[in-house]
Parts: structure tokens; sequence; C-alpha cells
């Protein structure tokens, strides 16, 4: 009977949509996480964590967010610590591409339901080769993680013996690049004391860009430059340009708000970081209005698609605003000498519609549940970092009521898959009916 069973779970996964395997996939991973982080030997001498806590940092790595309500650096031991660094690589670069890459080492031939899930989690272009994008995910990945391991490695050793110093970098490394926004280094004061640290400063904000843009820009990057003869393909240059254009804008900004009390290395720093790293290196609620606003619009564009990095994405920007330029002109929305498919049109209108709509629900919730204790900028600013995957706070999220910790559970579990992702998990097929087409009065 036993067998019967788990033949009959085993045929029902194989034939369910790619993405409920990777909300299943991504809850065990959690559920797991959980569990290990709540034994004893994850914690130091004298430290407990709430079941609940455990759980919320377990959502926090998986989704790679980086919003904690523990102190990491002081309550994890190396164990824990292990734990913390395998769950966000695990929920960074996917578990899908982890599965499909050690398939490749072992077999060649692969089903079609692995190559599908690993499509959909690397959120794949059709017809592009699985197979070579999974390996540009994890060389890419490991190589990025031991540089960047080895340039913190250069600032930390001055500061922590050389086995501490060692397993801080490598800790920092990982969370970076995978855009986590996670530090050991403990008192929530992150990379505060090393503001002016251009070394650290660089490493870390190259690291959060690579693992932002999407392995497939890498990958085609990568594959251009190889090959005189090929060129850039339209995806490519739209990631490229609006992820330049918001990290310029996105510094300027910082920088003319505090008016001179920062620096451009901290502005800049920021800039970076915002779009969904959660790492800071100056305390988010000192910051201006104007500041806050700034980062709650670059936490919300986020990342590009196929990366570590949440948000509405920057190829849906860039669509909503080219769309909205064009359709008033009577134009087609197209960019590079290339048009804009409706179908994308639709969806990304359909991506920040539908983000906007959680956010302003999970905020509405967490400000009827904690009442007055948090000001509606605080709440807003909680639950767009949440949603985006980022983990900046402005000091809300280790006063949170346990109620107000699953509402927040749920925005990063909703932004890390994806509005579209979890939409169309359930859709069913539906018959093929011809409605009659009607105008409505719009505006």
């Amino acid at each position: 009977m036993y067998n019967l069973a788990m033949i009959s779970i085993k045929a029902k996964f194989k034939k369910m949509q790619p993405g409920r395997k990777l909300i299943i996939g991504f809850a065990t991973i959690i559920f797991i996480g959980a569990i290990l982080l709540y034994l004893p030997i994850s914690h130091l001498d004298g430290q407990t964590i709430s079941l609940v806590d455990s759980f919320f940092i377990s959502f926090s790595a998986v989704c790679v967010t980086g919003l904690s309500t523990i102190d990491i650096g002081g309550t994890l031991s190396v164990f824990g610590s292990v734990i913390l660094a395998t769950l966000i690589q695990l929920g960074g670069i996917g578990f899908a591409s982890f599965a499909l890459f050690f398939l490749m080492l072992v077999r060649t031939d692969l089903s079609f339901s692995n190559t599908q899930l690993a499509r959909e989690a690397l959120n794949s272009l059709p017809g592009f080769d699985i197979r070579s994008l999974v390996k540009t995910v994890i060389v890419t990945s490991l190589s990025c993680e031991i540089i960047g391991a080895g340039l913190s490695y250069l600032v930390f050793r001055h500061d922590y013996s050389t086995y501490h110093a060692f397993g801080i970098s490598v800790f920092h490394a990982i969370s970076s690049f995978n855009n986590a926004g996670f530090d050991l280094l403990g008192d929530f004061k992150g990379l505060v004391p090393y503001q002016s640290n251009v070394l650290l400063n660089l490493t870390t904000s190259i690291l959060i860009v690579f693992g932002g843009l999407g392995f497939f820009i890498i990958h085609d990057f990568t594959r251009a430059r190889l090959s005189k003869n090929k060129k850039l393909k339209f995806h490519t240059k739209i990631v490229l340009s609006v992820s330049g254009v918001l990290i310029f804008l996105g510094t300027i900004g910082f920088y003319a708000a505090e008016r001179g009390q920062i620096t451009l290395l901290q502005a800049f720093f920021q800039s970076v970081t915002a779009r969904t790293a959660g790492f800071n290196t100056m305390d988010i609620s000192q910051m201006k209005n104007a500041s806050i606003v700034i980062m709650i619009v670059l936490m919300f564009i986020g990342a590009s698609p196929g990366s570590t990095g949440g948000g509405i994405k920057t190829t849906t920007l860039f669509t909503i605003f080219l769309t909205i330029f064009k359709i008033p002109t009577h134009h087609p929305v197209q960019a590079f000498y290339r048009k804009i498919s409706d179908e994308s049109i639709l969806k990304a209108f359909i991506v920040a519609t539908f983000a906007i709509l959680v956010i302003l629900l999970g905020t509405g919730i967490i400000f009827s549940i904690e009442g007055t204790k948090f000001t509606f900028e605080q709440v807003l600013f909680e639950c767009v970092s949440a949603f985006a995957t980022v983990g900046l706070s402005m000091g809300v999220t280790t006063q949170l009521s346990i109620s107000s910790k699953f509402i927040i559970m749920a925005l990063m579990f909703i932004g890390r898959l994806g509005p579209l992702t979890i939409a169309y998990s359930w859709r069913r097929n539906s018959k093929n009916i011809q409605y009659v087409e009607e105008n409505i009065l719009i505006g």
C-alpha cells in the first residue's frame, strides 16, 4: 500500500504545473530550514529563538529578503549560520537549478518536466537552451561568491580573527550575490561601520548588481563577447539600459536629498542595495523623507527577471513607461528596433497592478493590527521591502506582533515567486469561447 501511495504521489507531481512544483518546493525548503534553525545546535550558548521567528528567518532567507526579527550575528552559531547561508543559496539560485545541475552531472537525458521546472524557476525565455543557462547559473554564482569572499576577507581580517573573518566573508559574499541582505556583524548595525571602506562597498555593490541583472543577461553577454558576430538580445539591452539609469538616478537622488550629509560612495551604495539587496551603510530610520520615497520606488522596481532579486522587475517598468508614452501617439510600442508584444505589455500591467494591491492590502492589515505603534510610512516601507525581497527596514521588523510577522512572511513568499507564477500555477484550461467585443468608457 505504501509503495502504491508513493507511486501515485510521484505521478501526480510529474503531471503538476511547474508553478505549483515551485511553490511546493520553496515551501518544503522553508519548513525544513525553520526546523533546523529552531534546533539548539543552531544557537549560540544562552540564546534561543521562538518557532515563529525560526520560520520568519527561514522565509526571509529562502525568499532572499534579509528582514530579521532577531540579531543574526549575536544569536546563530556556526551551524546555524551555515544553514542560513544554504537557505539563501537555495532561494537565490533556485533549488530547481541545483537539482537539474546535479542531474546533468550524473546523466545526459533529462525529462521534460525537469527542464520545464528549471525554466520556470529561472524565468527563461522560450526556446532558450536551459542546460547551457543552468551551467551559467552555477558557474557564475560560485565564481562571483569565491572572488567576493576573497575581497571581503581583505577587509574583515583587520577586525576579526582569521577563522571568524573567513566565515563572515564567505557568508557576506553569498548574501550579497543572492541579494539577501543578511550579515553576521551583529547588533543590527549592518555595514554602517564600513561605510567609508571603498573596497567592501564596491565589492558588495558589484556582487549585488551581478546577482540582480539576471543569469540570462550574464549568459547572453558572455555569449556575445565570445562570438564577434553575435549581438546582445533585445531583453539584455533593456535590462542593462534600465539598470544603469536607475543606479545613476538613485545615486544622484540620494546625494541631493540628504544635502551633503552623506558621501557619493554612500549614495551610490544605497542606490544599488535598495533595488533588492537590503544592506545599509547608514541608519535608514534617520534618512530624510525624500530619501525614503526614493528608496520605496527603487525597492518596488527591484531587479531583473531570472535574477536573485525581487520587485516588479526592470523590464516591467520599461514596458509600462514605454506603453504610456507610445499609445497616445498611436505609435507601436517599440525599442531598439523591436516591437514589444501585446502579451508582454498585458503581463507588465498585471504584475504592477497585482504588486500594488498586495502591498496596500498587507500595509492595511498590519496597520490595523499594530494600531498607533508605527506610522503609515514605516509600515508601507516594511511591506514594500518584504514584497520586493529587499530586507531594508525602518526599525519595524523586531517589534512586529505574531500576526504581522505572518503577513510579512506571505508578502516575502509572493514577492519571491512572483505574481505571474502564483497566478498561472492555479489556472485551468478553459474552453475556447469567443465573446462579442464591446467598448467601455475609460477615464
